[in-house]
């Protein structure tokens, strides 16, 4: 039961002892169904309503309906007057997520996840982690999915890319984030995962200055936050082998994908299209955005993730 369900409670309780020191006693028949109804009816109802939500959304998000899943959550109104938040956060942060909105997805799952059952625990968490990093957060990513990795039932393939590439950010680039990439490789998980797994071996490859491995020219996501960084990552391999025209191409395409949702990714491919534009091409370039440091640059990159905390906040 929720806050208002309790206060409704308190409520007529407190003026059914009002009314009966009055001396108007006529109101104890219509005060006594009300409290009937808030005791006991009340509840089963909105168990069965949040029952209902659970299924229903739970079917949008394996059919790929996630886009209905915040306007069926606005409808539940009985359900978000007298029910319990954490199970309509828990479908909406995960909808949310799918559908690329991760500054919204965090306060939804990070409200979901306290109260959430074991059985769920594991995708909200690793959504979570998705969200604070693809928003730039990468010392909270790190952190939440450490302890995932740590505490949870089972080691989630992406979870251990998203914790790599949080570490990569801050210019960790130790043996533990090799360790978690090839963790991640062996799981032989496919799919976005496989593609997000290759994308920061790349980046760990370019940060040791070792020949990197070979990204395909056909590389693609069903996720828009991974085609950006696929083009980001492509611009920092031809970057690399000098191809400058090329580079500025992929880290435009990166920006151009990325200019809707503020993603980190995006935010890189700006840095660097800036910076090379400067250097070899002095063309006024236009930024709506702040600049972000490369991923190597860990403490300008902690700056970013302050100032994304304190804008939430």
């Amino acid at each position: 039961m929720s806050l208002a369900g309790v206060a409704a409670q308190v409520v007529t309780i407190g003026l059914l002892f009002v009314f009966w020191r009055l001396g108007q006693k006529w109101v104890v028949v219509p005060a006594v169904a009300v409290m009937i109804f808030l005791f006991f009816f009340l509840p089963r109802v909105i168990a069965r309503l949040e029952q209902r939500f659970h299924k229903k959304a739970l079917m949008m998000l394996a059919t790929g309906k996630a886009v209905e899943v915040p306007s069926y959550a606005s409808r539940q109104v009985l359900l978000s007057l007298f029910g319990a938040s954490a199970p309509v956060d828990a479908k909406l942060g995960l909808a949310l997520t799918q559908l690329g909105r991760f500054e919204e997805a965090i306060e939804c799952l990070s409200n979901a996840i306290p109260f959430a059952p074991k059985t769920e625990l594991p995708a909200l968490q690793a959504a979570y982690v998705k969200s604070l990093l693809v928003t730039g957060d990468v010392a909270a990513a790190e952190t939440v999915g450490m302890q995932m990795l740590k505490h949870g039932v089972t080691r989630l393939p992406e979870v251990l890319v998203m914790v790599a590439r949080a570490k990569l950010a801050q210019g960790k680039t130790g043996p533990e984030t090799g360790a978690l990439l090839e963790e991640a490789a062996t799981m032989d998980s496919g799919g976005d995962t496989a593609m997000m797994c290759q994308l920061t071996q790349i980046e760990l490859q370019l940060a040791h200055r070792r020949k990197p491995i070979e990204l395909s020219g056909e590389a693609d996501s069903s996720q828009p936050f991974v085609n950006v960084w696929i083009h980001l990552v492509r611009g920092l391999l031809r970057e690399q082998r000098g191809k400058i025209p090329e580079a500025l191409s992929s880290y435009g395409k990166a920006i151009r994908k990325g200019k809707e949702d503020r993603c980190i990714f995006a935010e890189l491919a700006r840095n660097r299209f800036e910076s090379l534009s400067r250097k070899h091409n002095p063309v006024k370039t236009q930024s709506a955005e702040p600049n972000i440091p490369s991923p190597s640059d860990a403490n300008a990159l902690d700056d970013v993730s302050r100032r994304k905390r304190r804008k939430r906040r």
